[in-house]
C-alpha cells in the first residue's frame, strides 16, 4: 500500500457519528504538534460545533452526487478531511476545485471550440486556444461567464455559483484573509456547488446547439433544411444566436476548415445574421482592418467572403483602430475581474487613453466594448473600502465618461439588461456607484428621454433588477 493513500477497511468505517464524538480528540495532539515544532496553535481550527453541523449532514447533501461521481471526487474528499479537521477555509478552496474540475469537464465534453470561440471574444489572450489541455488557462470568472452563456449554467445559478466564487476569494485558503465560515454556510456552498454545477443537468436547447455545430461539420446540410435550422436558432437568447455565429465565423476563417463545412456556414449565415445587433455586426467588420493591419492575408480574405455572403460589407472596418481599440479593451476587462484589480487596472486604461482618437468619437465597431468596459470598471465590483475601483486608473474612467455622448449614454442604459454588467451590484456599494455614474450622466445629457430612462435605474429599490422592471422596458422603448 501507498503511504501516502488512506487505508479504508469496509468492516471498520467509521459512521459520520462515529467521527462526531471523537472530533474534539483531533485538537489536543495537533495544538502540541504545532508547538513542539515553535508554530502558533491559537485560533487555527473552526469550533467543534460548527464540524459537527456540517457531518452531521454531509452525507445526505452528498446524495446529490451519484455514487459513481462520487467515487472519484477526491477534491470532494479533501473537503471532508478539512470540515473533521476544522480547516473550513481550506475545505471552501478544495470544494471551488472541484467545481472548476466538473465545469472543465463539462465544456470539453460538450463543445470546445463553441467555448474557445466565445472565449476569444472575451480576451483576445485566449485566441489560438484549442486543446482540452489548454481549458486551464480560461480564467475562472471568464469560465463561469462562458458556461452561462452557452446554457451550462442559468443566470440565477450563475448568481450562485458567483457568491460561492465570492467566498472562495474573500473567506478561503485561497487568499489571505481573516473571514470566519460558518458550517451552515459551508453545507450552503456544499450543496449549491453539487446541485447547480458538478451535477447540474444539461438544458435540451443546449443540447440542440451542440447537434447542430455537429452537423455543421460533419455533414452537407441541403439548402431547402437552412430556413428550418435558421428558424430554431432564431428562438434562442440573442446573446446565444450571436455567440453560435461568432463560432461559425470563426470556423469560415479557419484555413483548415473543410469544403462542406464552408457550403453550410454559407447556406446559413445570411439569415442568422438577420438576428444579430448592430454591435456584433460592427465586430465582425473590425476583423478584416485587425487581419489586414497584421498581414494575415487568408483570413482578411474570409472575413471578407464572410462579409459578402451576408451582405455585410457596410460594416467592414478598413483600417485597425476598432479593433485594436477592442482589444485593449479586452485586456482591462481581463484586468478587472482578475485577483487585486485596484491595483492592476491602470496601465491598461492608460494605454486605452494613448489609442483614443483625438477630437474624435469612439469607433462605432469599439463603442459597446468601451462604454461596457469604461463604465464596469468605475462602478468597481464593491469589494473592499475601494470598492474595487483602481484609484490610480479612476482619473481615466471619469475622462473617459466625460466624452459618452447621447448615444453611448443609451449603450450603456441597455447594459442594465445584460448579467455580466450588473451582476456585481448585488453588492450594496457597486450598486450605489452604479446610480452615482446614472445621475452623473443625467446631468450630462438634455434628452429628457435619455433622462427619463436614467431614472428608471436611479429609483429603482434594486438596482441590479433594474432592466427587468416595466418602467425601464417603456422608457427604453423610447429611446432605442
Amino acid at each position: 500500500m501507498n503511504k501516502n493513500e488512506l487505508s479504508i477497511i469496509p468492516s471498520e468505517v467509521d459512521a459520520p457519528s462515529d467521527i462526531e464524538s471523537n472530533i474534539s480528540t483531533i485538537n489536543a495532539p495537533l495544538g502540541n504538534f504545532l508547538s513542539h515544532v515553535g508554530l502558533p496553535a491559537d485560533n487555527l481550527l473552526s469550533p467543534v460545533d460548527e464540524r459537527r453541523k456540517v457531518i452531521q449532514s454531509i452525507e445526505s447533501v452528498l446524495e446529490i452526487l451519484p455514487i459513481e461521481e462520487r467515487k472519484k471526487a477526491t477534491y470532494l474528499s479533501k473537503f471532508a478531511i478539512c470540515v473533521t479537521v476544522g480547516l473550513f477555509d481550506g475545505a471552501l478552496a478544495f470544494l471551488w476545485d472541484e467545481t472548476i474540475k466538473a465545469l472543465r469537464n463539462k465544456v470539453i465534453g460538450f463543445d470546445l471550440e463553441y467555448f474557445y470561440s466565445i472565449a476569444a471574444s472575451l480576451s483576445s489572450r485566449y485566441r489560438g486556444l484549442k486543446d482540452p489541455d489548454n481549458i486551464s488557462a480560461v480564467s475562472e470568472h471568464d469560465l463561469l461567464e462562458i458556461c452561462r452563456r452557452i446554457g451550462l449554467i442559468d443566470d440565477v445559478n450563475h448568481r450562485r455559483l458567483d457568491n460561492v466564487n465570492y467566498f472562495r476569494n474573500h473567506a478561503s485558503s485561497a487568499h489571505p484573509n481573516d473571514t470566519e465560515i460558518t458550517g451552515i454556510e459551508l453545507l450552503g456552498f456544499l450543496e449549491t456547488c453539487l446541485k447547480y454545477a458538478i451535477n447540474a443537468p444539461i438544458e435540451h436547447s443546449v443540447i440542440q446547439v451542440k447537434r447542430f455545430l455537429d452537423n455543421i461539420r460533419q455533414h452537407a446540410i441541403a439548402s431547402g433544411d437552412c430556413t428550418a435550422i435558421v428558424t430554431e436558432i432564431s428562438k434562442l437568447q440573442p446573446q446565444r444566436v450571436e455567440d453560435i455565429l461568432q463560432t461559425l465565423f470563426g470556423m469560415f476563417c479557419d484555413t483548415g476548415t473543410s469544403v462542406d463545412t464552408l457550403d453550410n456556414i454559407r447556406g446559413l449565415a445570411l439569415g442568422i445574421w438577420e438576428y444579430v445587433s448592430e454591435d456584433f455586426r460592427l465586430k465582425i467588420g473590425a476583423r478584416f482592418g485587425y487581419y489586414r493591419a497584421n498581414g494575415d492575408v487568408p483570413r482578411k480574405e474570409r472575413t471578407q467572403e464572410f462579409l459578402d455572403v451576408v451582405d455585410g460589407n457596410e460594416y467592414k472596418d478598413e483600417d485597425s483602430l476598432g479593433a485594436e481599440l477592442i482589444e485593449k479593451l479586452q485586456h482591462l476587462r481581463g484586468s478587472h475581474y482578475g485577483p487585486n484589480n485596484f491595483y492592476n487596472e491602470f496601465p491598461h486604461a492608460q494605454s486605452i487613453e494613448q489609442s483614443l482618437p483625438k477630437g474624435a468619437g469612439i469607433p462605432e465597431s469599439a463603442r459597446h466594448d468601451f462604454v461596457k468596459v469604461v463604465a464596469t470598471c468605475y462602478i468597481g465590483n464593491g469589494h473592499g473600502y475601494r470598492y474595487g475601483v483602481d484609484e490610480n486608473a479612476l482619473p481615466i474612467y471619469k475622462m473617459f465618461i466625460k466624452r459618452f455622448t447621447d448615444d453611448d449614454i443609451i449603450t450603456l442604459l441597455n447594459l442594465f439588461s445584460d448579467h455580466e454588467f450588473t451582476n456585481d451590484m448585488s453588492r450594496s456599494k457597486a450598486g450605489a456607484r452604479a446610480i452615482k455614474l446614472c445621475k452623473w450622466l443625467k446631468e450630462r445629457t438634455s434628452n429628457s428621454l435619455i433622462q427619463q430612462a436614467l431614472d428608471t435605474v436611479i429609483e429603482c429599490s434594486i438596482v441590479q433588477k433594474a432592466g427587468k422592471t416595466g418602467a425601464y422596458k417603456q422608457a427604453m422603448k423610447k429611446v432605442t
